[in-house]
């Protein structure tokens, strides 16, 4: 079971280094194209497709990084009405749900990509590697979802 947990935690630290990375060159791109509108009233349209698409890399990257760290959007309305017992029983459950509500959009998200790739004009197919995140995204969300279940009790 530590090996499992190294990997995580080597995950982690590649999932952050892509979400870094990601972000900052998002913010470059779209400074790069203001300063081209801006003063040279010119602009690459590339660009705005490309910053879309990091924009999606960032926020799922940023889930995964949430859900690895347990800092997720959880809706707990019963939350405060639960013992520390009951609580930690729940965890598992609740756990391989969410991971199996991930694979399951992890799964539509290759039919997607697989669907992209057929219907979409021949010259707009650069722009297909980029949706590549959408399954590889839902599939780190189900791995960090599953490795909740095998964390031990926190106090």
């Amino acid at each position: 079971m530590r090996w499992l947990h190294a990997v995580e935690r080597t995950l982690i630290r590649i999932e952050s280094v892509f979400a870094a990375g990601s972000l900052l060159l998002l913010l470059a791109l779209m400074l790069l194209q203001i300063v081209l509108r801006d003063f040279f009233d010119f602009g690459y349209p590339e660009i705005q497709v490309i910053t879309r698409n990091l924009l999606m890399i960032c926020a799922m990257f940023g889930a995964v990084l949430a859900t690895s760290g347990m800092r997720h959007i959880k809706i707990d309305a019963l939350t405060p009405l639960l013992s520390e017992r009951q609580l930690y029983l729940l965890r598992f459950p609740v756990a391989v749900f969410a991971a199996l509500v991930c694979a399951v959009m992890c799964y539509y998200a290759v039919q997607f990509c697989i669907d992209e790739w057929h219907y979409e004009p021949v010259n707009e197919r650069w722009a297909l590697p980029f949706t590549l995140m959408y399954p590889l995204g839902f599939a780190l969300l189900t791995f960090h979802f599953m490795m909740l279940c095998f964390r031990p009790k926190t106090t």
